[in-house]
């Protein structure tokens, strides 16, 4: 483990920008989905309420994937968290610092 040289201020870096990313990822999706789309905004278009469907569609696809990113960017900083923890106590298990 001597030979290893990790770097806690890089890892600590990575696992705040991954909480400070899914954050920002949280809020951009707590405006998603927004409020069921009215057909009548798009005037006489031809099915209008069909694109009003897909609308909604678009929207709720969007959330999905906004909380999915977010997710994978928490488990992120954990996972990242951890790691940290098990090299100290592996240093200290071996004697280091």
């Amino acid at each position: 483990m001597a030979d290893v040289d990790i770097h806690f201020q890089a890892l600590d870096q990575c696992r705040t920008t991954a909480r400070t990313l899914a954050g920002k990822f949280e809020e951009i999706g707590d405006k998603y989905p927004a409020k069921t789309a009215d057909s009548s905004v798009f005037g006489k278009l031809t099915d209008s309420s069909g694109l009003a469907t897909a609308l909604d569609t678009v929207e709720k696809t969007l959330d999905d994937q906004l909380g999915r990113v977010a997710k994978k960017l928490r488990l992120v900083e954990r996972a990242l968290d951890q790691v940290q923890d098990n090299v100290r106590g592996a240093n200290r298990a071996g004697g280091g610092h």
